[in-house]
């Protein structure tokens, strides 16, 4: 059995949901659609969308003079959504031609599905104007199609659309190539860290312990939550560290520790990723010799689910774990509630690590990519209303206006009474097959928060066990710096293959193997030997060639 499948990997580090990584290897092949691009190139969420007015155009902006408001333009556009399909008649898209004075012709299908309708709509020569695409489902082909020239440049574009030129530099250069064109637009994805750490408040004070602020401490920690009968119940059944399948959560505690990130170098001077590097090494040895003393989740590399070590932090057993600024299960926690009422929940702040950084690694900031069809450029006039339409859907409308009177809130959510019902200062949105929310339609729905804080997390969590936890994360998310992988904006086609996949499997499966005892922590060297002669090799020249001329932005403050 693999303990190290890489599609659980990146679910645990990445935040992404079940089906983001479910198609991870399922990459389009690269050279027949990058031909299918070219002939059709040449032949020519976290939330709804709710802000302030638009103009008549429907942008909060009117972005070109020379856009002329009174031709109707027929836009097409082609995504795929997770949950239910919205009909290609619904209610929805008469409001929305009547807003923009255009024929929208949306096709929606289901994620499962978009890989073959994508094929089979480029493959006959009907590229639409507008593309929704996931990278990790495009796989190697995106950044050919990018670099063939199938997407509309956008650069002259960017600061006439509000919501633009709020992206940020750094999210910006994930989806321009090396000769500085801009080729898509991110959709938003909070850029607060990858993954934050939980740990039991009342354990450490019950045992009269502080916070740990190094991997030594956190290891004592661990110990004592396991020895020491943190919960006062006078019985052996405690455990230190939760980890699951692929050794997943790997308490990154700093950008330095990620296994993920591409943060140290090798003699060469070349980035690695994480994985093989000597601080990684220097974890999987701690993380051994906890697991010997039984302080990590026993036999926890043969688990099909990261659920069974999930269960033990919230059902009292376990007193550290993994936690976010966003998504925690509410049931979870009462769960816990349920059987240890006085519970707290604290987060560990990021280590000082060796070379003086502090601070974990930033998620990439967006997730999925909107793209226009390079046969658009002249159409000037056309390039607005679509760009428009796109502004539209992600102007941010701050938590608190979320209500009926709130005209961008109310038309994107297809009118109170119709689209949703407003009760007790809460929305209660129709379903997206009765077709009744333009928010379903758009483009892009995903509204472009200013900033993380504005989002409100620790405002709109009312578990009083995580709502603390959330405002501490908020907090953090201010004081420290976040790192910016530099693999968010290079690209390595084998990294990308099944061939990446599996070199990178065979580590993650070997260093479960030494964390349980399985494979003595000698063996090393010649796991590293073997991820380098498996495609590693490849995968590090390959990379540091994309990041070649490109500026690497290193630690930032997001929260400022």
């Amino acid at each position: 059995m693999s303990h190290g499948a890489l599609k659980t990997i990146y679910y645990w580090k990445r935040g992404c949901t079940m089906a983001t990584f479910k198609m991870r290897n399922a990459a389009i092949p690269a050279l027949s659609l990058s031909l299918m691009f070219s002939l059709a190139a040449c032949s020519s969420n976290d939330s709804n969308s709710n802000g302030n007015s638009a103009s008549p155009s429907g942008s909060s902006a009117s972005a070109s003079a020379s856009s002329d408001a009174s031709k109707k333009y027929s836009i097409s556009m082609l995504d795929f959504t997770y949950g239910k399909i919205p009909p290609t008649d619904g209610a929805a898209i008469s409001q929305i031609n009547e807003k923009f004075n255009i024929d929208y012709k949306p096709t929606i299908v289901p994620y499962d599905g978009y890989q073959e309708k994508m094929s089979t709509t480029i493959a006959g020569g009907d590229m639409p104007d507008v593309l929704g695409i996931e990278e990790y489902l495009a796989g190697g082909a995106l950044h050919t199609w990018a670099d063939m020239g199938a997407f509309l440049p956008l650069n002259d574009y960017i600061d006439k659309y509000p919501t633009l030129a709020e992206v940020p530099d750094e999210i910006w250069a994930a989806v321009t190539n090396k000769d500085g064109q801009i080729w898509g637009i991110p959709r938003y994805y909070p850029n607060n860290p990858t993954q934050n750490w939980v740990i039991r408040q009342d354990w450490l004070d019950n045992l009269g312990l502080q916070m740990p602020t190094t991997y030594e401490e956190l290891a004592q920690v661990a110990l004592a939550f396991t020895n020491d009968d943190p919960d006062q119940n006078g019985k052996n059944d405690t455990y230190g560290l939760v980890m699951g399948p692929g050794g997943a959560p790997s308490y990154a505690m700093g950008a330095y520790w990620d296994r993920d990130a591409w943060y140290h170098k090798d003699a060469d001077g070349n980035l690695i990723p994480g994985y093989i590097s000597d601080a990684r090494k220097e974890q999987v040895a701690l993380y051994a010799d906890l697991y010997k003393q039984g302080a990590i989740t026993k036999g926890f590399g043969a688990n099909a689910s990261f659920e069974v070590g999930q269960s033990d932090f919230y059902n009292n057993k376990a007193g550290i774990y993994m936690g976010g600024i966003r998504g925690m299960d509410e049931n979870l926690a009462n769960s816990l509630l349920s059987v240890a009422p006085d519970a707290k929940l604290s987060s560990i702040p990021p280590f000082v690590a060796p070379d003086g950084s502090q601070g974990l690694t930033a998620q990439r900031g967006y997730y999925r990519i909107t793209v226009l069809n390079a046969k658009l450029a002249g159409d000037e006039g056309k390039i607005d209303r679509i760009l428009s339409l796109i502004d539209y859907g992600r102007t941010f409308v701050p938590v608190d206006e979320r209500t009926p009177d709130n005209e961008t809130f109310d038309f994107r959510s297809g009118q109170e009474g119709t689209g949703y019902t407003f009760d007790n200062g809460a929305a209660t949105f129709a379903q997206p097959d009765q077709g009744l929310t333009p928010f379903s339609y758009l483009p892009d729905s995903n509204m472009w928060a200013p900033s993380v804080l504005d989002n409100k997390y620790s405002e709109t969590t009312n578990n009083p066990l995580l709502k603390p936890y959330v405002a501490q994360l908020e907090q953090e998310y201010v004081d420290f710096p976040e790192y910016v992988d530099p693999s968010y904006i290079g690209y390595s086609p084998t990294n990308n293959s099944s061939k990446g996949t599996e070199a990178i499997n065979k580590v993650a499966d070997a260093q479960v193997k030494m964390i349980m005892g399985e494979l003595p922590l000698t063996s090393w060297d010649d796991v590293v030997s073997d991820y380098m002669k498996s495609g590693g090799s490849d995968i590090i020249k390959e990379m540091n060639e994309s990041l070649q001329g490109r500026t690497l932005t290193g630690f930032k403050k997001m929260g400022q």
